[in-house]
């Protein structure tokens, strides 16, 4: 009896490891976003597109430039001030994978937004799945 607990013991265990290791790393996440941003900022929206997840292409310069219109925003200057929330599921069944959120507070030109991204790991690929600008 104790062999037979011990053995559903050590399964479980390495199962729950084996299923932690598809997440997104915050690092991860981070580093991806910051090269989104920084390829804004240059307006080379290729780099930026390039960057998005494949289930979610879009027209980046298309974006930024109705962003900057309606929202009166400059993305030629990006600063992250500070991250102030993040979010991270190993399996997120909206996306069919992992999901990390991170929410961090941004100077753009001279102007204090949030800018909430979200990053998805999944069959499809890897990217920018959601990115929202609250002013």
């Amino acid at each position: 009896m104790k062999k037979i607990l011990s053995f559903l013991l050590l399964t479980v265990m390495v199962l729950t490891l084996a299923s932690c290791s598809g997440g997104i790393k915050g690092d991860e996440a981070k580093a991806h976003i910051n090269s989104f941003l920084d390829a804004i900022e240059a307006e080379d929206y290729k780099a930026a597109e390039e960057l998005l997840h494949p289930e979610r292409p879009g027209d980046i310069e298309e974006f930024i430039e109705t962003t900057e219109s309606d929202m009166g925003l400059d993305f030629s200057s990006i600063t992250v001030n500070k991250y102030t929330n993040f979010r991270s599921s190993y399996y997120d069944s909206t996306v069919a994978g992992s999901a990390y959120v991170l929410v961090m507070e941004v100077d753009l030109s001279g102007t204090t937004v949030k800018i909430e991204a979200e990053v998805v790991k999944n069959d499809a690929g890897f990217g920018i799945y959601n990115f929202d600008v609250t002013p």
